[in-house]
């Protein structure tokens, strides 16, 4: 079950990493540039559609699962995908409570 949980997430990382990581965008236009076959008119091209990409990224790692489970490499990529995402997750609310705490000492600091 844990490695299905693993799968998910990283089904949802790699996806978020596709659209949002800096240093794969330019290869993602380039697939885009590449492949205007891909490009539907009114709806765009699948490498635009997080929904599409997802798709993808969810075959994928489907097919990873079903056959590569036992593979050492392929766990350690799950793993380390699941708890980049994980950290990312955890990220917002300590952000949250920084931005707080700087609001409350700038205040305190205009009243003082």
């Amino acid at each position: 079950m844990t490695e299905l949980i693993l799968t998910i997430i990283s089904i949802e990382a790699v996806t978020e990493l596709i659209f949002r990581a800096g240093p794969l965008q330019s290869s993602r236009e380039w697939l885009i540039e590449k492949t205007p076959r891909l490009d539907f008119p009114g709806y765009g091209h699948l490498l635009e559609c997080k929904y599409c990409v997802s798709f993808w990224v969810g075959l994928f790692f489907a097919l990873g699962y079903l056959f590569f489970l036992e593979n050492k490499a392929f766990l350690c990529f799950l793993y380390v995908v699941s708890f980049h995402r994980l950290s990312n997750l955890l990220h917002l609310p300590f952000s949250y409570l920084r931005d707080k705490q700087l609001n409350l000492r700038i205040e305190r600091n205009r009243r003082g």
